[in-house]
């Protein structure tokens, strides 16, 4: 590759303005250039890189597939160009500013909540938004900087970087481990089972070295807080599956107990999503920094 596509980032917003606005003459008008300049460089463009980036029409400009992959990788460059400026910039300054974050109502309680309050006692000058919902928000619309998502994360544009990993382990109250005496996966269709609405509603299915186990729970009650759920869980005589996280304290201080626990089910992610093309700001930049530092093991 020539160093002139390396280091032509005015070429590389031009052909993004072009991509977002749908003609040479809106993405000119945006850029306060002729339209002549910005043809030119998009004929210079796909002249170096070899391969036809937009379908044209009387009315409107299309992204090839190659031009549509290539515009995502250098809309993602120029974020990242503008963000080595703006910390240049913001190099030695107290970071200022809104931050607006939004989380799963169990993980901002056990997890973002208390990461939230300690930023901002050593970030004073920063005001942060905490939203906890279990709504799959749009963060784009809703102009969140960042939203933390548990289990399998759907496809879309928005970026995205795994903290860790999560299990989905089976607990109960003390007494009703010992009442019941599970000992494999069936016997838990004996006990009376309370599911987790953020958890996927399926035959569960139990492995152990090469051996699995399917079994089918039908459960007479369901609820969206683990909060709640664990309270239910704790007054005996029923069980729950959950994301072994939200009851770290609960095990710990055996108010709970973990059943079956050399058998494993499900495995799924705690992650942060930002938008793809908004800019981060010094105050975002850090905040994203002490999530990763704090949650982070993946």
């Amino acid at each position: 590759m020539s160093g002139s596509i390396r280091h032509n980032l005015n070429r590389l917003s031009y052909f993004v303005a072009i991509i977002e606005e749908g003609t040479i003459t809106a993405a000119a008008k945006r850029l306060g250039l002729s339209k002549a300049v910005v043809s030119k460089h998009l004929q210079l463009l796909e002249e170096e890189v070899g391969v036809s980036l937009l379908v044209r029409n009387t009315r409107h400009i299309h992204p090839t597939d190659a031009g549509n992959a290539f515009y995502l990788r250098s809309k993602e460059v120029l974020i990242q160009a503008d963000e080595a400026f703006e910390s240049l910039l913001e190099a030695g300054k107290e970071p200022t500013g809104h931050i607006r974050v939004t989380a799963t109502i169990d993980l901002g309680v056990y997890k973002v909540a208390q990461l939230v309050t300690e930023f901002g006692r050593d970030y004073p000058g920063v005001g942060i938004d905490l939203v906890l919902t279990d709504d799959q928000i749009d963060i784009v619309e809703q102009r969140f900087d960042m939203a933390f998502r548990v289990g399998w994360l759907r496809d879309s544009s928005n970026r995205a970087r795994k903290l860790s990993d999560f299990n989905e382990i089976v607990v109960c109250e003390p007494k009703t481990a010992k009442k019941y005496a599970v000992e494999s996966p069936a016997d838990l269709a004996s006990i009376p089972f309370i599911s987790y609405h953020g958890l996927p509603e399926r035959s569960r299915v139990f492995s152990r070295r090469s051996k699995q186990r399917k079994v089918k729970l039908h459960s007479v009650i369901t609820m969206n807080v683990i909060s709640a759920l664990r309270h239910a869980v704790r007054s005996g005589d029923c069980f729950t599956i959950v994301p072994d996280f939200t009851v770290e304290s609960d095990l710990a201080e055996k108010k709970l107990v973990q059943l079956l626990p050399e058998w494993t089910l499900l495995k799924g992610g705690i992650y942060i999503v930002s938008p793809p093309s908004r800019l981060r700001t010094q105050a975002v930049r850090l905040f994203l920094d002490r999530v990763i530092q704090e949650m982070g093991s993946a």
